[in-house]
Formats: structure tokens, sequence, C-alpha cells
């Protein structure tokens, strides 16, 4: 495996926070990054809601959708009287279910007191309704999971069949990952109503998996198969292929089969290895799988962000699925700890982040096609000036039009556009823009100042 750590040449001088965009150069790739909004209180989940928001989850208890093009948060849900938030506890994971908005309903993990003569609390998963405005008509699906101030999970992940599955941590108490009947420090599967799947590897059980310490990544490949991350102690950072009925060897083994503490449990063949480990520990976090052809270095590369170690870390798999074959490490300390990563409608990154004023930023490649600039005397888009409408010059249909703000800001986004089409700008600011088209049969993006 080749293994490079790499650096960066920005427009800017680097800062810990991500203000205005800047831009990096990722090999021949242009990567430009912006924060679509901060100010948040400890940002540990997002997911994209197709083509127009992100939801987000704030551990002291707040649940948020923002606008992808403005930077607006909408609170949905406020459950900071329910949140019972000490050390890394409180609102968690949240998934939205496969088929919203037809069905509108999303799911969420949060910890809850009060807190036992020895600090532990509770955990409970609950499903909610969403109106268009409010999350609405909470209804528990799994509670009285224990909780403590660290280790508990808690990622969701839908699998193709719409079970739901969730991780949760050992708390701390190592041996619970290998005691059957409890739910700590595994993964659990359910279905969408609480029930329990009725091919569960245990008859009447939540628990799919095992011996886990703390997953707090997992997404699927394109070939069906579900990776997930998991934090070692000091050593031995998993990424791991999750299987059904599969027990992953916490505490009993450490990564490989390398150590010999190990050789007795690793004998009995019952454990399952990682596909990769880091060592020291670089406190893994969630994963994507990007597939963007105009993004050639992270194209069709399982993206994963981290914490203690601040980067973004970037992993060809083989063919099978067994190993990491080339890994590239990015971005090492310049936003700060690195929670959460989604991927936006035209191959945006999205990354929460648990630094400063604890940003979500936004990293968008430059376009793999050439784009030639239009001189004033060229319409592209008429009226130009315009306030409130504006059309496509052509009579040809453009695959998309994108307007960008002054700092290269995508502020209008659309797709298919005939001709004639009007186009409402009037929800924005009076100024100078770019707008950016890239016509059916044409493999250039024509682009021209756009005055308001």
């Amino acid at each position: 495996m080749e293994f490079k750590n790499l650096l960066f040449i920005a427009s800017f001088a680097l800062v810990p926070l991500v203000q205005a965009q800047t831009s990096y150069q990722v090999g021949a790739t242009t990567v430009y990054v912006d924060t679509l909004i901060d100010n948040l209180s400890v940002p540990w989940e997002i997911k994209v809601e197709e083509d127009t928001h992100l939801w987000v989850t704030e551990r002291e208890g707040l649940v948020s959708r923002v606008d992808l093009i403005t930077g607006v948060k909408d609170t949905v849900l406020d459950l900071t009287s329910d949140v019972h938030t000490v050390g890394e506890s409180g609102l968690l994971g949240l998934a939205l279910h496969p088929n919203f908005p037809a069905i509108a309903e999303v799911f969420m993990v949060y910890t809850y007191g009060p807190e036992d003569n020895q600090g532990y609390f509770k955990e409970r998963l609950v499903k909610y309704t969403f109106d268009g405005t409010d999350l609405i008509d909470p209804d528990t699906l799994i509670e009285n999971i224990m909780a403590w101030s660290n280790h508990d999970g808690s990622r969701l992940h839908f699998l193709p069949d719409n079970t739901l599955l969730m991780s949760t941590g050992e708390c701390s108490q190592s041996q619970l990952s290998q005691d059957s009947n409890s739910l700590s420090g595994k993964y659990l599967r359910l279905n969408t109503d609480g029930s329990i799947p009725s091919d569960n590897p245990i008859p009447g059980s939540y628990v799919y998996s095992m011996g886990h310490r703390n997953s707090q990544g997992i997404c699927a490949l394109p070939n069906g198969k579900v990776v997930i991350s998991e934090h070692g102690p000091s050593t031995d950072d998993e990424l791991t292929v999750l299987e059904s009925g599969k027990n992953y060897g916490w505490p009993l083994i450490h990564g490989f089969c390398d150590e010999t503490f190990e050789d007795t449990p690793c004998a009995t063949g019952l454990y399952q290895e990682p596909i990769h480990t880091w060592t020291p520990t670089i406190a893994t976090s969630d994963l994507v799988f990007y597939e963007n052809a105009g993004f050639p270095e992270w194209n069709n590369r399982l993206l994963m962000v981290t914490l203690n170690g601040q980067r973004v870390v970037a992993m060809e798999l083989d063919a099978l699925t067994t190993s990491v074959v080339d890994e590239d490490q990015y971005f090492q300390g310049i936003f700060g700890r690195l929670r959460d990563i989604a991927v936006g409608p035209n191959k945006e990154i999205y990354i929460a982040t648990n630094s400063g004023s604890h940003p979500i930023i936004r990293l968008t490649p430059s376009s793999p096609l050439g784009i030639t600039e239009l001189q004033d005397e060229t319409s592209l888009i008429v009226p130009n000036p315009a306030e409130i409408y504006i059309h496509l010059a052509s009579d040809n249909r453009a695959e998309q039009v994108t307007i960008l703000d002054l700092n290269g800001k995508t502020v209008m986004d659309l797709k298919q556009v005939e001709a004639g089409e009007q186009i409402d700008i009037s929800r924005l600011a009076p100024g100078t823009y770019s707008v950016e088209v890239k016509f059916a049969g044409v493999d250039r993006i024509q682009r021209q100042k756009l005055m308001k």
C-alpha cells in the first residue's frame, strides 16, 4: 500500500477555520472551501435532503434543516430539555427514511438522564414525523440502552431492505461488547416500527453484530457491502466490513491478530478482523463513498473524517473489499476536529467540524469541463442587468444553470432549463454575479457576468 501525506497550496494564508472562500490544490483539481453555516453547538450528524437542505443535529439537543443555497437554519426540533449532555453524550445520530419525503420519518438517537450513582444514564432511539415545518409525534423505538460520558456510538444507517442499523458504544465497560444480552458495544438492527426483524442473527434480539468498542462511521459501497470505522484505544483504529452475526473481537482483539495476547482468541476463528488499522489512533469518524469523475483524486474512494487526526482520509479499496490499497490524507490540522461528512447534489462535500465556532464547511471541486468566459457583447442570459427574471438567450436547452456570488459560492443551481424558461432571481441581493451554463451536447461551460 502506498501512503502519502499531502500538502496544499492555498489562495489565502491558512487559518484555523474557514470564513471566506479559500482554494486548495488537490493534485490537478482545484477545491474551493467556504462555510455553509457556523456558530453551532457541536454539530454531530449531517444528512443531505434531496437537492435542497442539510439536516443537522447539535449535541446539546437541536435538530435543524439548513438551506444549501442561503445557509439559513430552521430549527425543527428542540430537545435541549430532554437531552442529557456530558462529555461526548447528547443528541447524536440521525437518519432520514430512505423514501423521504414521501415517507416523512426521521430517526435520531440521544442520551437522557438521570445519572445513577456511578455516573451512568440511558440512550434511546426515537422516530419523528416531519410535517414540513417541525418534527412531531415522537415514537420511542428502543430505550434504556446504557450510556455514559463517552463511548455511546451512535451512527444510523439504512440497509437496502429498509431495516435500520444503529451503533452503540460500550460505555468504557469493555466486557459489555461480548455480552449478547447487552445492547452496548453492538450494531443493532430493527424495523422502522421498532420491531425486531425475523432474520436477525439472534432470534428475538436487536443485536446484529457484537464485539464493538465505539463505531462512529458507516456507509455502503457500490458493491453493496457496508463498511464501518471504529475507535481504538491508543492503537488500532479500525476500518471493517460489517456483516450480520459477526463478532469483531473487542476487547479480546485490538485490530489485526498480531499481538501475543491475542493468540488464544484469534486461534478460535470466532472473530472478524478489520481490513485496515491506524496506529497511533486518529479518532476515526464518519464515512462516505465518493463518485465524481471530475475529481479524479477522490473518485471511487472512501472518504473518512477524523477527530484527533483532524484530516480527511481518502482510501482506495481492492476489488474484494479485503484491504486498503492506497491511502491519502488531506487538510491535516487546517479545519480542526472533523465529525461528519456528506455529499451534496452537485458532488460538493459538506464536513461538520467540532472546533472553534463549529462551522459546517463546503468543499466544491472545480468543474472537470473547461470554462469559456463570454465577453460583454455576447448574450448568454437576458435581460442583463435584471431585477426579477432572466432566461437563456439561446434557443437550446441547458443541462445546468448555476449562479455564483463574488466569493464563488453557489447561490442558485438549476437543472434542465428550457429555452425561454423564466429563472426567478428576485430573492438574490442586488450585486454582481456569475452565471455558468452547460448546454446539452456542448463539452464546455459558458460563463457571463450578471448584474442585479
